[in-house]
C-alpha cells in the first residue's frame, strides 16, 4: 500500500525479533522458507528513499495494533492524496471504571448465576428489580456439573470463565511471533468463537 501511493520515507515496526534482526542484516536467514520472502522484502525497500525497521515488544505493540486496525479499514488507491494524522498517546485508560469481574465477597462474576440456578437463592442485597433482573438473565445459562455455560444466539455453548482464566485465553490468543494484531473488540468476537464466555 505504502508503495501504491508513493510514500517515499518510512519507519517499520515489528514485534517478531527474528524478522527485525533478519531484516536489520544483524541475523541471515537460514530458513529456505523465508528466503523468497527476504528476497522480496529488499526489492521492496528498494522503492523507498529512506526506510527504517524498529523492533517494538510485544507488550509495547498497542501502537501497531491500533495502526493495523486503521489500515485494515481503509481502502487506498494510488490517486489519493496522503494526508498525515496526528497520534495522540494517552495516559490513562478508556474506561473510568474497570470491569467488574467478582462479586462483592470475590468470588467470580458468574456465582450469582449458579447459585439462582441451582438453588434459587439470591445475594442477600439484590433488590427485588436485580432479583427480576438475575431470574431472566439465568434462562441465558446451563449448568452442567460445576461449569457454567451461556447459551449463544448461533447455538454454540460458550464456557463462562473467570479473571484469571481469561487472561490464560488472552495470552494463547496473543502468543508467538505470528500472534494476529487486533482489536479489543475483534479479541473478543475470537475468544466467543473458542467458545468462552
Amino acid at each position: 500500500m505504502a508503495v501504491s501511493v508513493r510514500v517515499e520515507k518510512i519507519k517499520v515496526f515489528g514485534d517478531s525479533s527474528v524478522v527485525i534482526c533478519q531484516t536489520q542484516g544483524k541475523w541471515k536467514t537460514k530458513d529456505k522458507k523465508l528466503k523468497p520472502y527476504q528476497v522480496y522484502l529488499e526489492k521492496v525497500a528498494k522503492c523507498f528513499k529512506e526506510i527504517s525497521f524498529e523492533y517494538l515488544p510485544r507488550d509495547s505493540n498497542r501502537f501497531v495494533d491500533a495502526l493495523a486496525t486503521l489500515a485494515s479499514m481503509v481502502e487506498c488507491d494510488s490517486r489519493d492524496k496522503i494526508r498525515p494524522f496526528l497520534v495522540e498517546n494517552k495516559t490513562s485508560s478508556t474506561y473510568g471504571e474497570p470491569v467488574n469481574l467478582l462479586t462483592e465477597d470475590g468470588r467470580p462474576w458468574y456465582v450469582p448465576i449458579v447459585d439462582y440456578i441451582r438453588e434459587r437463592r439470591y445475594p442477600k442485597h439484590f433488590t427485588e428489580g436485580k432479583r427480576r433482573h438475575l431470574q431472566k438473565h439465568a434462562t441465558q445459562f446451563i449448568l452442567q456439573g460445576s461449569l457454567l455455560y451461556k447459551r449463544s444466539y448461533d447455538g454454540i455453548q460458550l464456557l463462562c470463565v473467570d479473571e484469571e482464566q481469561a487472561q490464560t485465553i488472552m495470552k494463547e490468543i496473543h502468543q508467538g511471533i505470528c500472534g494476529p494484531h487486533m482489536n479489543a473488540k475483534m479479541l473478543a468476537k475470537k475468544i466467543l468463537r473458542m467458545g468462552n464466555y
